[in-house]
């Protein structure tokens, strides 16, 4: 279990901690981690109460390892599971089994625990089933009954397919599945002329021109990486290279990430879930940078680091959901949001 105690003194990787960045990040990292699990809840393993955002930030629990050394939050790994994996981690939204999915992923390869794996293909087949020929191809993203042909889900499960790819030796099926899903994809409207990605296809199987939030400029870069790292064709790090740049480009104000609307009315259509969108999307740019071994995005994730640090810290190491100011809607998901985009500013290419 997470103890009080754990939570005290999850210090030890980080005192020796000499990634680059500015040492006040490094230590924002610290104490913010230490108030992220504040929300965790010992009778769920969740972090939160959200389901899908909960995978989430135990995403950004892994990057956190990777990227400190620092062990001392894993427990919640084995804990997720332990308390959960009876159910699969299956529910009717697609998407909500990808981000369970890659959490399940990405331990795997923290931990090397083969259990872990084994789910992420588990779950890479469920979704699976929801894949057929309306619009030509691409997984809905409801169930039952089956609605949505969006970029979310389909972006998710290119990631899962090829990063399942690149974890099993002698693969072949997940490789033919991110293949055809980005085949589908980059033919079906979803990257508009600014090479930004809407959030869906229309009954008329069209790009619906509905917002381009940054979560799906986000996982599109971290599957286009994984695919690269498959197939070694630098065409998809270009194709991704030219997304991230229109992102960077396009949805910040004064060079801090933003969403595409920033009014009440507009935001709230999603709830809480935008809170999670800006750490997905940075997080995801990181994996790009580093497949890429490219520099050209460094500055931007040191910027994002100093506006939250600078910006949107309260005295208690809280983080809102606004990187660049004022200090609101403070929630699990805009705390591991924050956090992901910290991490992501250390260590860079």
């Amino acid at each position: 279990m997470i103890t009080a105690m754990a939570l005290a003194v999850a210090t030890t990787a980080l005192a020796a901690f000499t990634a680059s960045g500015a040492s006040g990040t490094r230590s924002l990292l610290k104490a913010a981690m230490a108030q992220l699990f504040r929300s965790y809840e010992v009778n769920t393993g969740l972090i939160g109460g959200s389901w899908w955002q909960a995978a989430v930030a135990l995403s950004t629990v892994e990057s956190y390892a990777e990227a400190t050394g620092d062990t001392s939050y894993d427990a919640a790994i084995t804990e997720a599971f332990a308390i959960n994996s009876g159910g699969k981690f299956e529910n009717g939204s697609n998407d909500d089994t990808a981000w369970w999915a890659l959490a399940w992923l990405r331990a795997y390869h923290l931990t090397h625990r083969y259990a872990y794996l084994a789910l992420a293909e588990t779950e890479a087949d469920y979704i699976h089933q929801d894949w057929d020929s309306t619009c030509g191809g691409g997984v809905w993203w409801q169930r039952d009954p089956r609605s949505y042909k969006n970029a979310i889900a389909n972006e998710l499960f290119l990631e899962l397919t090829a990063w399942l790819h690149n974890s099993i030796p002698g693969d072949t099926k997940y490789l033919a599945w991110a293949n055809a899903e980005w085949s589908w994809f980059s033919h079906s409207g979803m990257i508009n002329k600014d090479n930004l990605v809407n959030d869906g296809l229309g009954n008329d199987c069209r790009n619906n021109h509905q917002p381009t939030w940054t979560y799906n400029q986000g996982v599109i870069l971290a599957g286009l990486a994984q695919l690269y790292r498959a197939t070694g064709n630098r065409a998809l790090l270009t194709e991704a290279e030219r997304i991230a740049t229109a992102a960077t480009s396009h949805l910040v104000i004064g060079g801090v990430l933003s969403e595409p609307c920033q009014s009440d009315v507009c935001a709230d259509q999603f709830g809480t879930s935008a809170q999670s969108f800006k750490g997905i999307f940075v997080r995801d740019l990181k994996v790009l940078a580093v497949t890429a071994r490219t520099t050209q995005f460094n500055s931007f994730f040191r910027a994002q680091a100093r506006a939250i640090r600078d910006h949107d810290t309260s005295a208690a190491h809280q983080f809102g959901v606004y990187w660049s100011g004022p200090i609101a809607g403070v929630t699990p998901a805009s705390q591991a949001s924050a956090l992901a985009a910290l991490v992501a500013s250390v260590r860079l290419p």
